[in-house]
């Protein structure tokens, strides 16, 4: 048609206008240069914080094993060669094809005699020697495709071995997994530690620091260990040494004897929980009678990546094959029992001054209060009724060796409380449990204008300074129900049974009762006590 412009292109699209050309063309311009920037500043377009944990990226000695080998993620698939301290038993490990941990014991050669040298050989304690020194171990070990574990059983060999790693991994660089371990605190019936935590990490921070760090707890023989365990103590002391160091993403392990982890679980799971970049180690002592259930507990409460198993017998191996993502059909009882009362921290709120060091630690196994500068606070709110209860039990430390005082050392639980924004004036109702017993139910920090009230009593304290109690606010009465355990630790104290009657039934003034909803609180009295609160719970009845 005469007069007609076509203003199609030639793709059958129309022109882009101008302005939308100048956009686009800023928008590429932008785009390189922020691209540009980040990959000056990162050295790289893969984040630096996933370089060390890329199989293909930088592999080294502190290569975590679940990216280094293919096992889905799962630590009781690794499989590991104990004690592989002979020429022949490191070569067997090597040429097995199942095992993918090789586990060697490192002393001075003549360990202990007239004849020490200082060359690192690998032998266990009472060994003196071996046919293999830890360098020619190494050259054994350095082109395979396994990992090394290197327990170092000497003071005497600590600095001389990490030299000898440090310089064989200059000329041999270890692109597999390298765990270094030492037994630093003293365990259920074990000695005292003769590696020193403090000399240990600085040696092997300044001499080999590019490592997994494993650390563990002395332990003895007993004829009965069904009342043994890893006691809160003895995991918050772990907690403490590690602290005191800036690991910063360095893989941390634990390791733990299987015989004695049947009243440990919690503990071990608290730390855990409390470290970053922590896992755990069962290992299995030959001769150790152990439960088949103790397998499953373990593989219940921590999750696949989170706990490596060196169990050397056949019919535990087997029973994690079978039911490692099945093991709550293999568990106690008790441990389902135990399951009812578990803490949940995402049910409360941590006040006060909280982000104090080690001030407040939480795990779902339980809770420990250090100072009276912090409490929890219930994020759900109650009316008073007969319907709802909190209960609990709770264990107190005296980690600064204080003597206690009567109605004052104890655990404060807050009812009814109007207001708690400060740490030193919750305004409500306190239901005191004192470290020697002593029980009281009275008003705290009411106004002069409400009738006051106090009622108290008292239970006989046992050694383990434990004590299980439930509250029950029916808006007329308190009712406080109070238990002295003699039992804390072990898997079937969650069986306790609970006293019918209330220790104190005390009557609450009519002027303190308010529609409002309110939360329960739970706070130490003073700082001459640490106090560890499991089986927490807000029950309906």
């Amino acid at each position: 048609m005469r007069g007609y412009k076509d203003t199609q292109t030639t793709t059958g699209f129309p022109p882009m206008p101008r302005h939308f050309k100048k956009c686009l063309l800023a928008q590429i311009v932008g785009g390189t240069l922020v691209l540009y920037i980040y990959y000056t500043l990162n050295g790289g377009f893969i984040p630096k914080f996933l370089v060390p944990r890329l199989p293909y990226f930088n592999v080294g000695p502190d290569i975590g094993c679940l990216l280094f080998f293919d096992v889905d993620n799962d630590a009781s698939k690794i499989r590991w060669e104990r004690q592989a301290n002979s020429r022949q038993a490191v070569k067997d490990a090597m040429n097995n094809e199942k095992v993918h941990m090789i586990s060697g014991d490192i002393i001075l050669k003549g360990q202990g005699t007239k004849s020490q040298a200082l060359i690192p050989v690998m032998a266990k304690p009472p060994e003196t020697t071996s046919d293999i020194t830890l360098k020619e171990w190494l050259q054994e070990v350095r082109f395979g495709k396994k990992g090394i574990r290197l327990h170092i059983h000497s003071p005497e060999a600590l600095d001389i071995s990490l030299q000898v790693l440090n310089d064989f991994n200059k000329q041999n660089p270890m692109k597999f997994p390298v765990w270094i371990h030492a037994d630093v605190l003293q365990g259920p019936h074990g000695e005292e530690p003769i590696i020193d935590i403090q000399r240990f990490v600085r040696t092997q921070q300044r001499l080999f620091p590019k490592c997994t760090l494993s650390f563990g707890w002395t332990t003895g023989t007993h004829t009965d260990l069904s009342q043994s365990a890893y006691t809160w103590e003895s995991v918050w002391d772990m907690l403490n040494l590690v602290q005191e160091f800036d690991f910063q993403d360095q893989l941390i392990v634990f390791q733990a004897r299987l015989s004695l982890v049947h009243n440990s679980i919690p503990q071990l799971k608290w730390l855990c929980d409390n470290v970053k970049s922590s896992s755990l180690m069962i290992w299995h002592e030959d001769g150790d009678i152990v439960v088949s259930e103790d397998v499953m507990y373990v593989s219940y409460r921590f999750p696949p990546q989170g706990v490596y198993f060196d169990l050397n017998h056949d019919r535990f191996q087997l029973l994690l094959d079978q039911y490692r993502h099945f093991s709550r059909d293999k568990v106690s009882h008790h441990v389902l029992m135990r399951d009812e009362r578990v803490f949940k921290p995402d049910g409360w709120w941590k006040m006060g001054f909280h982000r104090q060091k080690n001030s407040v630690l939480a795990s779902t196994e339980g809770i420990i209060l250090a100072t009276p500068i912090v409490y929890l606070t219930s994020k759900s709110k109650y009316m008073p009724t007969s319907e709802i209860y909190i209960q609990g039990r709770i264990t107190f430390f005296n980690r600064d060796n204080r003597e206690s005082e009567s109605h004052v050392t104890g655990l404060n639980i807050y009812v009814r409380p109007t207001e708690y924004e400060r740490f030193d004036n919750i305004v409500g109702i306190r239901c005191f449990i004192g470290v020697g017993g002593e029980i009281e139910v009275t008003g705290s920090n009411l106004p002069d204008n409400i009738e006051n009230f106090r009622k108290a009593a008292r239970v006989t304290p046992t050694h383990t300074n434990c004590y299980r109690f439930k509250i029950v606010d029916d808006r007329t009465q308190i009712f406080f129900w109070i238990t002295s355990l003699h039992d804390c630790t072990t898997l079937e104290s969650v069986a306790e049974p609970e006293s019918s009657t209330p220790l104190l039934t005390v009557p609450i003034p009519n002027s303190l009762f308010s529609k409002e909803l309110r939360p329960f609180i739970l706070k130490m009295e003073d700082v001459k006590r640490q106090v560890l609160i499991d089986e927490l719970s807000i029950k309906h009845k």
